[in-house]
């Protein structure tokens, strides 16, 4: 393999192809990145077997070939190359020449012998989502998503699509997140998706300046494709909670306020409330009035929060993490919340819409 590439090009696709590198393998060569150059196209791959991503970059093709290379110090070399410019070529003694300006580098490289294939998915029926609805559906629910993998199907995120409708689903069994994303054409198939997954694709989301993302599902993997990049995820398998059956159906006190001030109320009193042992914030709905209430070791907080309440009063204690999870990545100006009684999980959800909806278990409340 020889050729020539802008320094730039590379560091943009090492950066979408890193993420599926594996970091804890016996297999050393999926410590690497695969490299392969045919027709001025390199392409590289990288999976760690339960996700993969590929890409491609148009370069000078002197000679066509492939390697593996060990993607840590081959990431750190490109980056500190002094130009613009990059001569790269491998020989028959498994070693890359890494050459810019007056820097001239030699790497130990793998065959591609023992590295897996590039997947591919045998559908022919796709659909098209906007970016920016993808990046909302994943950033406003995959902070509920389980992290313990007693429940394997916690750990990913239910996809459900319909006709009209992209839904991402996680719960971790304290609380539930769920993101609903208008579509115009979809293909009807739900799954699960690893949240590890998903994670990643959203930081490739945040990279690339494409408008629109590529969906395809197969019975084992799901398959998104944007701009030039590729990312291949197995599924989950198993069944996913019936989560409708969690959701509240009546409520004794609705409250709406705006989320950012919700927020900072909720941070502020969690600075008071993380010093102890339970993080803990108390809600206080009282004479038409909202208070955060907070105490510890340390000292208290009463934080008033201009609302909007109907219904009786409540004493309400729940761990300030998982509200403040929720108004941190929501993009709605406004909640609404639900309450029945101290025990009773609360909904947070869009004024007047069943896009965003939350479902949040409180924690037994002490005076």
């Amino acid at each position: 393999m020889k050729l020539h590439i802008n320094k730039s090009d590379l560091i943009s696709a090492l950066n979408y192809v890193s993420k599926a590198v594996s970091s804890k393998t016996t297999n050393t060569s999926l410590e690497g990145i695969y490299l392969s150059c045919e027709n001025n196209i390199l392409t590289l791959f990288a999976t760690d077997l339960e996700m993969s991503i590929h890409t491609h970059v148009d370069v000078e093709m002197l000679q066509s070939g492939s390697a593996v290379v060990p993607s840590r110090i081959f990431i750190e070399i490109i980056r500190k190359l002094p130009s613009e410019k990059i001569s790269i070529e491998t020989d028959d003694a498994n070693k890359m020449h890494i050459a810019s300006d007056e820097s001239q580098i030699n790497i130990h490289v793998q065959s591609t012998a023992n590295y897996p294939s590039i997947p591919s998915i045998a559908a022919t029926d796709y659909m098209i989502l906007e970016s920016e609805k993808l990046k909302r559906a994943i950033r406003e629910t995959i902070f509920a998503a389980a992290i313990d993998a007693q429940m394997p199907v916690l750990t990913g995120l239910l996809l459900e699509v319909k006709k009209d409708q992209f839904q991402l689903t996680a719960l971790d069994g304290y609380r539930m997140a769920i993101r609903k994303e208008a579509i115009e054409d979809g293909l009807e198939f739900s799954c699960i998706i690893p949240a590890r997954v998903l994670s990643e694709l959203y930081k490739i989301l945040n990279m690339e300046s494409n408008g629109d993302v590529m969906i395809k599902y197969a019975e084992k993997s799901v398959h998104f494709t944007i701009g030039d990049t590729i990312l291949i995820s197995n599924l989950i398998g198993g069944n996913f909670i019936k989560y409708n059956d969690i959701i509240p159906k009546n409520s004794n006190l609705t409250v709406k306020t705006a989320a950012r001030k919700l927020l900072d109320a909720c941070e502020r009193a969690s600075l008071v409330a993380r010093e102890g042992k339970n993080n803990l914030i108390k809600f206080h709905f009282e004479e038409r009035e909202f208070h955060i209430v907070s105490n510890s070791e340390v000292g208290s907080a009463n934080e008033y929060v201009e609302s909007e309440i109907q219904g009786g009063d409540l004493k309400i204690s729940f761990n300030s993490k998982y509200f403040i999870d929720v108004l941190k990545n929501t993009s709605e100006e406004m909640v609404e919340m639900y309450f029945i009684d101290n025990l009773s999980p609360c909904v947070v959800k869009k004024p007047g819409s069943e896009e965003m909806l939350h479902v949040i278990l409180p924690v037994r409340y002490k005076d």
